[in-house]
């Protein structure tokens, strides 16, 4: 058992799977640090054992791969552990010249964990019988290995369905044929808690574990800290990811013009991130309806106006409330 029970194991396959820009590469990152580390823990499980890793990586370039890397707290030896392939020329695991070459790879430097980043880069398609070449590839490519590295699948999932959202239902969410259930003995979801450009929190759900399925629907929700690794965060409000995308619906409250004043009443200029968090909580609304609501074009847009010298900032217009009381000590060019 590399990591956790039934998490990731060698000889078996696991996967990971979320939207594009859900910091898998900062989760992949973290696990071949800890992994180096022969501690911590990853996703909410922890590292058994010390152990090395290749990631078979055909989506990140040498500069931003080299940021990540240079944010970690590197153990000295990181570079008899840790290992990054450039991105191949050949993208397909039954040629001759990439399966020999990541072999050779595998038995010179001792490899427990094979990353494969991503699926959709070795599949012309998403028929069964490209999943099935796939995987007999890797079989291939593993076969006579003593031990047995793991796999790590990496995934992208595809736009959710109403019925897809919730629980065991964000298993529909892979892209693909199911022969990628079938295969995973290990399945996590990695998901934004928002749509917002800015998040940088992350819902990891494990959908499917080996080990009698003790771990399956274990969520933890992370954010991504300065040193590129996922933290996670404490007292983490779900109802906010449910609402945010990762499948259910909003929080029950609703945005008024009331709230919107409500929220400049002491600060009457306010950076908008300050300004959502401050509606989401008064609102009782997830972040991405509190955004909505501060849009210059929304609904509450003639309510909002930005300032006239920081454009950071934004405020109420010199509108008088429903009741008849004035705005103005809001409005820099009345006050």
């Amino acid at each position: 058992m590399l990591v956790g029970d039934g998490i990731i194991e060698l000889g078996e396959t696991a996967l990971l799977f979320g939207p594009p820009g859900s910091y898998k590469s900062f989760a992949v990152g973290q696990l071949m640090l800890y992994g180096a580390q022969g501690c911590g823990t990853w996703l909410r499980h922890k590292i058994n054992t010390k152990f090395a890793s290749l990631w078979l990586n055909c989506e990140n370039g040498p500069r931003r791969l080299k940021d990540q890397f240079n944010r970690m707290n590197l153990p000295a030896d990181a570079a008899d552990y840790i290992h990054v392939t450039d991105i191949p020329g050949i993208w397909n695991l039954s040629d001759p010249r990439l399966m020999l070459e990541i072999r050779r790879e595998i038995e010179e430097k001792h490899i427990s964990l094979l990353i494969i980043d991503t699926v959709s880069n070795f599949v012309e398609d998403e028929f069964a019988k490209q999943f099935a070449a796939f995987f007999a590839a890797i079989n291939t490519l593993l076969h006579g290995l003593e031990p047995r590295p793991a796999v790590l699948l990496l995934h992208h999932s595809r736009k959710p369905k109403e019925s897809d959202k919730g629980a065991r239902g964000l298993l529909n969410l892979i892209s693909g044929h199911q022969m990628l259930q079938r295969r995973a003995r290990s399945i996590c979801y990695l998901g934004r808690v928002t749509d917002d450009f800015e998040e940088k929190r992350v819902a990891a759900v494990w959908l499917k574990v080996s080990n009698n399925g003790e771990a399956e629907g274990t969520k933890t929700a992370l954010t991504l800290a300065e040193d590129a690794t996922l933290q996670p965060i404490e007292g983490f409000d779900w109802s906010e990811w449910i609402g945010g995308g990762g499948g259910g619906g909003e929080r029950k409250g609703k945005v008024s013009e009331a709230h919107i004043r409500e929220i400049f009443k002491e600060i009457p200029w306010l950076p908008l991130k300050n300004a959502a968090t401050r509606l989401e909580a008064i609102a009782n609304v997830g972040r991405t309806t509190a955004y909505k609501a501060l849009e210059w074009d929304g609904r509450f847009g003639h309510l909002i106006r930005n300032h006239p010298t920081d454009e950071d900032l934004i405020g109420l217009r010199n509108i008088p409330s429903p009741a008849g009381e004035p705005n103005a000590a809001n409005d820099p060019e009345e006050s």
